[in-house]
C-alpha cells in the first residue's frame, strides 16, 4: 500500500533530521524506505556517509512503520525509543553520495507495553544487502505517565 503522507507526517523527527527521502512500501509489521544521499546530507563527510549511520536509517524507518500504523488507527504519531541495535554488521565502511539505498524494517515481535524488535537492513541501489541489525525499540502508551514513573 503507498501512502498518501510524506514520510515526515510519521515522524517525530523535524527539519534535517528527518533522514529518509520516501515510504516505497508499507504494511502491517512491515515498511521500505529510501534515503538518496547527498554532498549536504547530515553526517556526510568527504562524499561518504559513515555505515554505522545506517542504524539510524534503520530506527527512523522503525519509527515511520510505528508512526504508519498509528495513523492507520487515527491516532498521533508518537516519540519512540531505540533502546538497542544488536548484530549490526556492514559489508561497507560507507555510504556514497550520490547513491540511493532502501531501509527495510520488518516486525519480529512487539508486546502491548510497547517493547518490540525489529528486523531491519539497508540494501544498494542494485538491491544487494550491504547492513543488518536487530532493533530493541520501545514505545510507551502514554509519555508522560512513563516519565514520571522513572524520574
Amino acid at each position: 500500500m503507498r501512502p498518501r503522507l510524506p514520510v515526515a507526517e510519521y515522524l517525530p523527527h523535524r527539519g534535517r533530521m528527518v533522514l529518509l527521502d520516501e515510504v516505497l512500501a508499507v504494511e502491517t509489521g512491515c515498511i521500505r524506505c529510501a534515503v538518496t544521499l547527498r554532498m549536504d546530507s547530515p553526517f556526510c563527510r568527504e562524499g561518504q556517509v559513515p555505515a554505522y549511520v545506517g542504524v539510524e536509517y534503520m530506527a527512523q524507518a522503525v519509527g515511520a512503520l510505528v508512526g504508519w500504523e498509528a495513523r492507520q488507527q487515527g491516532e498521533a504519531v508518537r516519540v519512540g525509543f531505540l533502546v538497542s541495535a544488536r548484530r549490526f554488521t556492514s559489508r561497507v565502511d560507507g555510504f556514497a553520495a550520490g547513491e540511493t539505498l532502501t531501509v527495510e524494517a520488518r516486525e519480529d515481535w512487539r508486546d502491548a507495553e510497547g517493547l518490540g524488535v525489529m528486523d531491519c537492513a539497508i540494501y544498494h541501489p542494485e538491491n544487494e544487502p550491504v547492513a543488518h541489525a536487530r532493533l530493541m525499540v520501545f514505545q510507551p502508551r502514554d509519555m508522560d505517565a512513563y516519565i514520571s514513573t522513572t524520574s
